[in-house]
């Protein structure tokens, strides 16, 4: 029963993982992850599987994998470069919160993810089985999927055509657990069951690969459908970042399952040729609706030319996001070695911010340099924070991680045949987080934890 408990809530937290967008307050105990669900149902099944390990006398870690061992000593990495930091960090004060209590948080933050979840995630896949636990997963994250789907269309739908006769059907979504639909009429984004855009992009990204696997593992002529929906969807929220880093996750995709599969070809093929077809007529009938969209997903990516107040709905964002990692390149440069501690780039950053990005710029005034609003300023690049907060030194450790994450995908890409499927999964997964990790600078993705966890059992597999 116990063991059951455990995986039970575990499968909970994967449902949940999409649906945030009306979290209790009395979550907020929970710090950074009390803006998610999920997490609440993941720290149950961590207690059911400490109580389940003490009753069967033993629990698993993966203390000898290489991957969690190099990350184990990047957490050392950032302890050391915090220690000689501490004279200065004493000293700091912001938001009501001292240096060594953002060193406090930001380090249980850490610590939650990479030991508290992922052991949750590497038992229950142990439990399992690499190939069982893969299908579950896939599973649930198809069937949360739909729902996230069914109420992104509808949403977009009353935001595009202005149908607010169907307001009362998206607001039956409500009813679900830890949703509260909000409609976007100012920018016409969509969220669906999610807090903001961003965070329904950030789902997309972890499901992708899953649903991607479909198309190899499934005889029916709607596998290719999970995927569809998961690129339809990702264009409609409107995120840059989703769109970019969708488009090189097909091309991963694409490419590897060209190479592994046989059947696969040929259906690139024909899918090629319909393709083709589709867009010919696409070009003849609405070339012009086309060629305006095209246009204003690619001015949006372009950051330099969207810095001006009124330029652009994304102005504001952008200015923000490059002062920021403008200053925090600057703090790097004045720390290299050992960077300014875990958690502190923002105590130092305050000083180097651009007059350019403070000007016309509310986001600085109303919540980074508001002292009444407690949550700090984003870093929005883990690898530029990684550089500013524990060095070149620290950023050697998590780049070695990364590098063997790449390195033993690739292997197992050549010798594990039978698991291609989740191998190739594995790929698209993996470099969506990394090129997600360019915009976001939070160890909070649940997915990478769980591929990271199939990674590492996948060698079991091997040995056997």
């Amino acid at each position: 029963m116990v063991k059951k408990a455990y995986i039970f809530f575990f499968v909970l937290g994967v449902f949940f993982l999409p649906f945030n967008s009306q979290i209790p307050k009395w979550l907020g105990f929970l710090g950074e992850y009390s803006s998610d669900s999920s997490p609440i149902f993941f720290l149950i099944s961590f207690l059911f599987l400490i109580f389940y390990s003490l009753l069967k006398g033993k629990i698993y870690i993966p203390l000898k994998s290489l991957e969690y061992n190099l990350f184990l000593i990047f957490c050392l990495l950032l302890g050391l470069a915090t220690i000689i930091n501490l004279p200065h960090i004493l000293d700091y004060y912001f938001k009501q919160t001292t240096g060594i209590n953002r060193f406090i948080r930001q380090l249980l933050s850490l610590l939650m993810i990479s030991v508290v979840f992922f052991i949750v995630f590497i038992n229950v896949c142990r439990e399992y089985g690499v190939s069982k636990f893969f299908f579950m997963l896939r599973k649930i994250f198809f069937i949360s999927f739909i729902i996230v789907f069914s109420c992104g269309i509808i949403e977009f739908i009353i935001i595009t055509f202005n149908l607010k006769e169907l307001i009362p059907v998206v607001k039956l979504f409500d009813y679900l657990p830890f949703v509260d639909i909000y409609l976007d009429f100012r920018l016409g984004r969509v969220s669906s069951t999610t807090f903001e855009p961003p965070a329904l992009s950030s789902y997309l990204l972890t499901i992708s690969g899953f649903m991607f696997s479909y198309i190899f593992t499934s005889k029916k002529p709607l596998r290719f459908l999970p995927f569809l929906m998961v690129v339809l969807l990702a264009l409609l929220t409107k995120s840059r970042t989703a769109f970019v880093i969708i488009i090189v996750q097909i091309v991963f995709g694409v490419y590897y399952s060209y190479n592994k599969y046989p059947k696969f070809k040929t259906l690139f093929t024909k899918a090629m040729m319909l393709g083709m077809v589709v867009l010919v007529l696409g070009v003849v009938f609405k070339g012009k609706e086309i060629a305006s969209s095209i246009e204003e997903r690619i001015e949006a990516l372009n950051f330099a030319n969207n810095l001006e107040f009124k330029s652009s709905e994304n102005a504001v964002s952008n200015k923000s996001r490059l002062g920021i990692q403008y200053a925090n390149f600057q703090v790097f440069k004045e720390n290299p070695v050992f960077g300014t501690g875990w958690g502190q780039q923002t105590f130092q950053a305050l000083d180097h911010y651009p007059d350019w990005a403070l000007k016309h710029n509310y986001e600085f005034k109303t919540m980074y340099l508001n002292e009444e609003v407690k949550s700090f300023p984003p870093g929005y690049n883990m690898y530029l924070r990684i550089l500013t907060e524990t060095g070149i030194v620290g950023f050697i450790g998590f780049s070695l991680f990364l590098y063997v994450i790449i390195k033993r995908i690739f292997i197992y890409y050549k010798t594990i045949k039978r698991y291609n499927y989740i191998v190739i999964a594995l790929i698209i997964s993996f470099f969506g987080y990394f090129l997600n990790w360019l915009q976001i600078d939070s160890f909070r993705l649940y997915g990478f934890w769980i591929c990271l966890a199939i990674l590492i059992m996948l060698k079991k597999e091997k040995n056997d």
